[in-house]
């Protein structure tokens, strides 16, 4: 019963946050050509920025998963929660302030709600959480995103940590959090960098996809081709997949981003109009 009231004051909290304001263009930290991005702006409505930060963050997750497969890198603990402290550190990474921290937001109510709506379907069924998956709950991956990202700039980020109800028990140790992953992470992706732009991200869909997300994961992968390289390629889709997931294949050695995930972000964390 705790655990449900816990998770519900998390979902009133975050609605409080100020998410993105309707009809912002996608805007990258680094610029590719003069005009500072990546080919046309376009208008994006509210639901479409929310949606799109989410996958966006779930995106760098999977390519953290890529990056441990192509590089061979050895992983001290859970792959997932590997792959989840890089989507954080990439965000920090690539982003300006404003929207690093608007993508922050997005994904944390997500994994919020997301837990939300696990606990109401346990309390439903009489089912127990899942615990034995590859995957930590999705509380503990709320607090994951807000510690880290926290941690990247405490001083700048100190409202944010308090909106979203970081303990300080919790923050005080975000910092150093924060250190050792960009520590880790940033010593691979400087060797990523350091190789210079390239085309190892293998774009698999549509030259001009119509569907918003497809066009959010596609601009990430020519801005990232832009500047750095991978060893080996990989590609990456937008597909339908029968389930709400995202997964990266090692076989194929490509990333696939669901689009019924999209739909599933729509429908356990939906933002006002």
């Amino acid at each position: 019963m705790m655990r449900g009231m816990c998770i519900a004051r998390w979902i009133a909290v975050l609605f409080l946050f100020a998410l993105p304001a309707a009809s912002e263009p996608l805007g990258y930290k680094g610029a590719v050509g003069d005009d500072g991005g990546l080919g046309e702006e376009v208008a994006l409505t509210d639901t479409d920025v929310h949606v799109s930060d989410v996958m966006l963050a779930i995106f760098y997750h999977e390519l953290g998963h890529a990056l441990i497969d192509v590089m061979q890198l050895p992983v001290l603990g859970l792959e997932e929660d590997a792959a989840d402290v890089l989507s954080v550190v990439m965000i920090d990474r690539l982003w300006d302030a404003e929207s690093s921290e608007a993508k922050v937001a997005s994904a944390a109510y997500f994994w919020a709600a997301s837990a939300a709506a696990s606990a109401a379907a346990s309390a439903e069924t009489g089912e127990a959480p899942a615990f034995w998956g590859v995957h930590s709950p999705d509380e503990r991956r709320f607090f994951t995103y807000i510690c880290l990202y926290y941690g990247g700039a405490p001083d700048e980020r100190a409202v944010l940590a308090e909106e979203f109800g970081l303990p300080a028990d919790r923050a005080a140790t975000c910092p150093d959090e924060f250190d050792l992953a960009q520590g880790s992470w940033g010593l691979f992706l400087d060797e990523l960098e350091a190789a210079g732009a390239g085309e190892s991200l293998v774009w698999l869909g549509d030259a001009e996809p119509e569907d918003v997300v497809a066009r959010a994961i596609m601009e990430e992968v020519a801005y990232l081709n832009s500047i750095l390289t991978l060893p080996e390629e990989v590609g990456v889709q937008v597909a339908a997949c029968d389930e709400a997931n995202a997964f990266y294949d090692p076989a194929e050695q490509t990333i696939t981003m669901c689009r019924e995930m999209a739909d599933y972000i729509l429908e356990v964390a939906p933002i006002e109009p």
